[in-house]
């Protein structure tokens, strides 16, 4: 009975060993489907990674893009009001100066009625509506309204327009477009397409379909897989240095042209200013002998960072302190390339770069360079999460080169040679 048992067995056997030998589909043994299964674990887990990265990266870029227009948006906004409220005020001045004079000047006279045209904003051409329309968005071609339009993503071809088109996935052949695709199984011919199909048993001529057929060994089939994945990591390493580096010229190119179109509206609302109290002044002395004057406008200052070219977007925008200029300590250096580690304990900040090293804490205007006591012009201090320092200390800190351009208010930052 043991012997008839053992017989059947190696009937069995034989038979099995004669299916997968002679077989035209070549079944997958236990370990060959474990093989097929890690290859396309490791497929998934490529997937997963980079998916993750591009949602990671789209995310970034896009709270920036959020970030900086919010922020030039204010500085529009704040410009215009500080414009319109200056106005106002000039108004309401002419039309009492106009008031008292006519107790003393005929009101139809030559000299009164020419000075009563200059202060009329709503009369074309004379100084007040010249000023009235250099900060008038509405106004076809001012520099308010080339201003508005650089900071409109609708506006097609401006600043902010090809930035936000940069960032579109849905908009064929755009930067965040192309990158998508490579992350996308289901873009043929791109990046995770192409490792998808060498990764299955199902694509027809892959290197898993032909294992599974018999075309491959194991150790041929796994030799081709390992240089499939190399290759798909350099294909998408590549795809993020590109599309980290296309972006950045965007940016670089819209944040220029924004800080430009905000110099251009500020610089003429001011020139026209001191045009119309000039023609204002001009005008009343030819009635009384004497011109006018206003109180002066002060409109605020928007500073622009570029470093290494690049131009920077920070949650915390420098600020002038008692004529200080603060800049964010952390997204500057690391973008110099140094490390930048915060100690909540006493509220200091260490950053090094080779051999540099720096310490500073917040409220404290004593700091450390390369273990050198350094005195610094203002204390860093605390704004909405960043630690802001004096724009000097970056240079002095990793001996970067800095430089104040007062005409553009930019800051350009190089690094060390």
């Amino acid at each position: 009975m043991n012997g008839t048992k053992t017989t059947w067995r190696l009937l069995v056997g034989s038979i099995v060993v004669s299916i997968g030998v002679g077989s035209a589909s070549g079944y997958a043994s236990a370990a060959d489907t474990a093989f097929i299964n890690r290859m396309a674990d490791q497929y998934t887990s490529f997937h997963d990674k980079h998916r993750n990265l591009y949602n990671q990266y789209v995310q970034e870029e896009t709270h920036q893009y959020d970030t900086y227009r919010s922020q030039m948006t204010s500085v529009y906004d704040e410009l215009l009001r500080l414009a319109r409220a200056d106005l106002a005020d000039m108004t309401a001045q002419l039309e009492n100066d106009l008031r008292q004079l006519k107790l003393t000047y005929k009101e139809n006279s030559d000299a009164y009625r020419s000075y009563a045209r200059a202060a009329d904003k709503d009369r074309a051409s004379e100084p007040m509506d010249l000023y009235e329309d250099t900060m008038d968005p509405d106004n076809a071609g001012s520099p308010m309204d080339m201003f508005e339009d650089q900071l409109d993503p609708d506006s097609a071809g401006d600043a902010m327009d090809l930035y936000a088109d940069a960032l579109d996935p849905d908009m064929a052949g755009s930067i965040i477009d192309l990158y998508e695709d490579d992350v996308d199984p289901d873009s043929a011919g791109n990046v995770m397409d192409v490792f998808e199909d060498e990764s299955s048993i199902h694509s027809a001529g892959s290197i898993m379909d032909r294992y599974e057929d018999g075309g491959l060994t194991k150790e041929e089939a796994e030799k081709r897989m390992a240089e499939a994945l190399a290759k798909a990591e350099a294909d998408m390493n590549k795809r993020i240095a590109d599309t980290e580096r296309a972006l950045q010229a965007r940016k670089n190119e819209s944040l220029r042209d924004i800080r430009d179109a905000w110099l251009n509206a500020k610089n003429s609302i001011l020139q026209q200013r001191e045009k119309t109290i000039a023609d204002l002044s001009a005008a009343r002395k030819e009635l009384t002998g004497t011109g006018i004057a206003f109180k002066p406008l002060v409109l605020n200052d928007w500073i622009t960072v570029v470093v290494d070219g690049d131009y920077m977007i920070f949650e915390q925008p420098p600020v002038i302190v008692n004529g200080n200029t603060l800049v964010p300590l952390r997204a500057i250096f690391e973008k110099l390339g140094a490390e930048v580690l915060w100690n909540d304990t006493d509220k200091s900040v260490t950053a090094s770069k080779g051999s540099a090293t720096v310490w500073l804490q917040i409220d404290n205007a004593a700091a450390k360079i390369k273990g050198k006591d350094q005195s610094l012009e203002v204390a860093p201090t605390m704004m909405n999460g960043s630690t802001m320092v004096p724009l000097r200390f970056v240079s002095e800190a990793l001996g970067a080169n800095v430089q104040w351009d007062d005409s553009r208010k930019t800051v350009t930052i190089s690094s060390a040679s």
